[in-house]
This record gives C-alpha cells, structure tokens and sequence, in this order.
C-alpha cells in the first residue's frame, strides 16, 4: 500500500483511469498512444505498488475487482481536486489557469456546424496556462462521465434531462432514415416508397435512446438490431439488411459513394438538437465558465422557438 503519492503514482493512476473507462487495455491504446504491452507493465506496476488486484483481464474479458471500483472512484476524487488546487492557486496569482476534461459524442466533427476546435483555439489564446483532455465517446457515455465526476464538460444529443445537469444548445443536425445496398429498398429511394413498406423491414435501433423517448411513429419499426454508437449503426445499415437513422453530416461520405441512401425526408426525417452539459454546481468554476463562453460564442444563437424532439409524429399518430 502507498505511504505516499508520488509523479509516478499519479502517472500510473491517470493510464489505471483511462484503461477503466476505455473498457480495456486495447481500447486504451489509441488514448494513451501507447502499446498494449506498455500498458500492461504499468498496470502491474500500480497494482505492485498499491498490492491491489485492480481488475481482471484476460480471454473471458476486462472487468473491474470490487477493490479497483473502489480506487477508480478515489481517482476521480483525487484529480478533481488536483484540478481545482491548480485553478485556486492560478487564480490567487492573478491568472486563471487548469485542466479541464471534455466529453463529445463521436461523430460530430463531420458536422459543419461543430466548432468545438475554434472554440478550444480562442480558450487556448485567452488562457495560456490552461490543459484540456478531449475525450471522444459513445452517446449515452457523455452524461455518465459528467456525472461520475471524470469530465468536466459534455457535448452530445441528449434526448431526456438528467437532475443537477444543466444543458446550453449548441448546434443541430439533421437525421435521415437509411437503407443500404442489398436492401429491398435501395433501388427505390429515396422517395419511391410507401411508409408501409420501411416499417415492414428490418431496423437498427439506436442503443441510446429509449422507447418511452422516441416519437409514436418510430415505435411501429421492425427492430432486429441495435447499436449504441454511430459507427456501428453505420455498419448494420452496410449490411444491405436493416435501416437506421443517422446522422446526415456523418452519413454524407456513404451516401456520395452510393453506398447508402436516404429514404422518406419529407416524412420521416427530423432536426436534431446538441447541446453542451455539465454539474449545475460547477458554474462557479471560473475556467469552466471560460470556456462555455468561447463555446458559446462560435455557435450561433439557436433559437428557443424551435421545437427539438427526437423525431416528427406522422399525421394521425399521438405522440407520448
């Protein structure tokens, strides 16, 4: 066990951290720009020093141990307040100064609209002491690292309201219905088709959005599959077997090679809403508050009168 906590032992803690919210040591690599097996001896290393077995690995999967539950948690604690003693005492000296965590929802740097990199370029220039971490995730991943404590700041479509969470919209994306070739419905769209017939065929379901949160019309679809990531919806659509929706920013490059198609819009389609969230208590983090500042400020105003829902219900059905 630690006496003390040395560079080393937080270096070791930050790649233990990014490993367990990675899922595992190869999913960790591309993170860490690091080889499995450097991750590996620095895992053994930690739990040497910590004498902790911190999680399992191996064929049957990568798990965490009750006592590396119990240390992630201490982690996040530990850096959290690592990251508020930096900012207090930048800000005692009369500089505004820190780290700061960010979580996006993969894709959307495809849309045009996104100017996340500007605004991280203008909080950059404003506030030369500053870090930040980008972390780019599945949809339903955003919220939980905002409210487990391990981002500061979340950037996604966020379909239900979550209590402490406050939201600010950023940006919005259109979301078409896609059927890829193979599938009986690709010679005929986008717009020779009834209703009728995509509701007969097999559909994709987006892993992160609920029933109870999607339009009455969407329920009447036919789901064989689901995927809680955008790529992997992308993937079932490529199977030529199941429609999904998508993106259109992110659908653009499979569309263009004629490899998908869009079917319905007039119908079907919808505008999707993403904002940026984090812990209401958080507003008084001045470094924070910077940086929703310049996020705002790159992204023009939307306005409050327009309606965001998950989808538009078809004439004659009663939304929930």
């Amino acid at each position: 066990m630690l006496g003390s906590v040395s560079d080393i032992d937080l270096r070791l803690l930050r790649v233990y951290v990014t490993v367990a919210q990675c899922g595992g040591f190869a999913s960790a690599q591309s993170a860490l720009n690091v080889s499995q097996a450097n991750i590996s001896m620095q895992m053994k290393q930690l739990e040497e020093r910590l004498g902790l077995k911190l999680c399992h690995r191996g064929r049957g999967g990568f798990w965490l141990t009750k006592e590396g539950k119990e240390v992630y948690d201490s982690c996040l604690t530990l850096f959290r307040s690592l990251d508020e003693f930096r900012s207090s005492v930048a800000s005692s000296s009369g500089k505004l100064g820190g780290r700061l965590s960010i979580a996006v929802i993969d894709n959307s740097i495809f849309n045009p609209g996104f100017r996340l990199s500007e605004a991280i370029g203008n909080f950059k220039r404003a506030v030369t002491e500053s870090e930040v971490n980008l972390n780019v995730v599945s949809p339903n991943a955003v919220e939980q690292m905002i409210l487990d404590g391990s981002c500061d700041l979340g950037i996604g479509f966020f379909p239900a309201r979550r209590q402490g969470l406050e939201y600010v919209p950023l940006f919005t994306s259109d979301m078409n219905l896609y059927c890829g070739r193979g599938s009986p419905l690709f010679d005929k769209a986008p717009d020779e088709l009834e209703v009728e017939e995509v509701f007969a065929s097999e559909h994709a379901a987006r892993g992160y959005v609920s029933s109870a949160q999607l339009p009455a019309f969407e329920r009447n679809f036919l789901v064989g599959a689901s995927s809680s990531s955008v790529e992997g919806l992308v993937t079932l659509i490529l199977t030529g077997q199941y429609t999904a929706y998508l993106p259109a920013h992110y659908a653009r490059h499979w569309v263009k090679t004629g490899e998908i198609r869009p079917m319905l819009a007039d119908k079907i389609s919808y505008t999707s809403l993403y904002e940026l969230t984090m812990k209401k208590e958080n507003r008084r983090n001045e470094l924070l508050r910077t940086l929703v500042d310049h996020l705002v400020q790159v992204h023009p105003q939307i306005s409050e009168e327009q309606d965001f829902r998950i989808g538009t219900d078809l004439p004659g059905d009663e939304s929930s």
